[in-house]
């Protein structure tokens, strides 16, 4: 049996045309699924007997569920750890901001990069998020912010709020599941279902270049995003072992010649985590405007956000302050970003499912798509 939440709305109308119906009925029961979050959309009224009785003999929602939330008493940011069919759980994170509702998404159960600064990394790969799954997060979010109304109004959202931001930035290399976020992308964009633009997604990689192509080739307007965190091959290899796979060089000397062959404003977003004596010098601040160099970029600086048992440190706010103005002297577009819910573990390289969570009995009490 497939998973509706898996299904773009080409792959209904294919269903539809298999039914010998009218693919105008395919456009019906995405708009029951993703705006009206109906988990049973073929009871809609108006649709053809055959299909009304067929369908739910070859399709069913994923059933998804909010084992635990967690929220931020400093800024609204909620965190959700999200059991999945077979038990499975990740985490996404709801970021409330003046103009937009932002959702880190998780494409793996764990992750396979290892990245030395990242709790998540600890928990090494369990396996791929199916596109249904990924999609299952967003409905899942939308469904808690339609439902929790003293939210809304303390932040001054409309009653009709919704998210406007997807960023796959949550437990797992993306582009290491490259075939199942792309059909996430194509499920999360579509006008019938959630109807995010692309370049309201981002899809941030640590590098792995093979998934990167396939993206761009099948994406070129989604935004990207590049953990980038260290200047040169050999720190940047000790960090994050994918760069002794696909080197830094490489993968920037691809992407400048991506956007070198744009013709619109696009830029890449570049995020770099910021370790009190690791990576944090003013030499470091010069090799990244070398390393950078001709690529359109916009920088994020991010401090360390601590995690135990790890050995790294945040910076000192006056060392991350130079090194910001020294880059910013130099012609960089770079801001500081301070990661949001970091009191509730939410924040950039927090996410990570600990064995007493993984011990969560089925039965506790859980919001859960239906």
């Amino acid at each position: 049996m497939q998973d509706l939440y898996s299904q773009s709305l080409a792959d209904l109308e294919q269903y539809c045309t298999r039914l010998a119906v009218s693919t105008v009925h395919a456009k019906t029961l995405y708009r029951r699924l993703f705006k009206d979050f109906d988990t049973t959309p073929w009871t809609t009224p108006g649709l053809p007997h055959g299909l009304a009785e067929q369908m739910p003999h070859d399709m069913r929602c994923t059933t998804a569920s909010i084992a635990e939330e967690s929220q931020s008493r400093y800024d609204g940011t909620v965190k959700f750890l999200v059991r999945m069919e077979d038990g499975s759980l990740v985490e996404s994170v709801l970021m409330p901001e003046k103009k937009r509702i932002t959702l880190c998404l998780s494409s793996q159960v764990g992750c396979a990069m290892a990245c030395t600064f990242c709790h998540t990394g600890r928990m090494g790969l369990k396996r791929n998020l199916t596109a249904g799954e990924i999609a299952a997060q967003v409905v899942l979010a939308q469904r808690w912010i339609r439902d929790h109304a003293a939210w809304r109004e303390e932040r001054g959202y409309p009653g009709f709020a919704a998210i406007s931001n997807i960023v796959f930035m949550g437990m797992g290399e993306p582009l290491d599941n490259i075939d199942e976020v792309s059909q996430a992308l194509r499920i999360l964009s579509d006008p019938m279902g959630l109807n995010l633009s692309l370049r309201k997604i981002s899809v941030s990689t640590a590098g792995h270049l093979d998934g990167l192509k396939i993206l761009l080739e099948r994406f070129p307007k989604v935004s990207l995003a590049l953990s980038l965190h260290a200047t040169t091959e050999r720190e940047r290899s000790q960090l994050m072992p994918i760069n002794r796979r696909w080197p830094i060089g490489t993968i920037l000397d691809y992407l400048r010649n991506f956007y070198q062959q744009r013709d619109d404003d696009a830029c890449l977003l570049v995020q770099y985590t910021v370790i009190r004596g690791v990576n944090d010098t003013l030499d470091h601040a010069d090799r990244m405007v070398e390393l950078l160099r001709g690529v359109p970029v916009k920088l994020n600086l991010i401090p360390l956000n601590e995690v135990e048992p790890s050995r790294f440190q945040s910076p000192e706010p006056e060392s991350l302050q130079r090194f910001r103005d020294h880059l910013n002297a130099a012609g960089v577009r770079v801001m500081i970003r301070y990661s949001k819910g970091q009191d509730i573990a939410a924040a950039c390289g927090q996410l990570v499912v600990s064995a007493e969570k993984r011990r969560l009995s089925p039965s506790a009490e859980a919001v859960t798509i239906s």
